[in-house]
């Protein structure tokens, strides 16, 4: 039952206001929650790090320090995120799955 309620969207903070900092600091120009744009999908993100120790953190350093990689693009830093505000989208992102992410990102069109 634990384990359950550990993994359960619930478990990771408030989706809403996660999913508001996400508009609020301009993810959504580059990132959707399932389709890739100029970043690649937040459901891809999670997949990447979903069971991965520090996920979490690893996810929110990359929201305020960037990322410099071999895609045409990078993401650049974000050091106006509060740590706590970043690792809250962090969250909100490893909730994500496809089928959530699909049902999320229709909701707000």
């Amino acid at each position: 039952m634990l384990l359950a309620i550990a993994s359960s969207p619930l478990a990771f903070g408030a989706p809403g206001k996660a999913s508001a900092l996400l508009g609020e600091h301009r993810c959504y120009d580059c990132h959707a929650d399932r389709e890739a744009l100029a970043g690649p999908a937040l459901a891809d993100i999670a997949a990447t790090y979903r069971g991965k120790r520090d996920a979490v953190g690893k996810i929110a350093t990359d929201i305020r320090s960037g990322i410099r990689g071999g895609a045409p693009w990078h993401m650049p830093p974000h050091p106006e995120v509060s740590e706590s505000d970043a690792k809250a989208m962090a969250r909100y992102i490893l909730s994500l799955d496809g089928e959530d992410a699909a049902a999320r990102e229709a909701s707000r069109r």
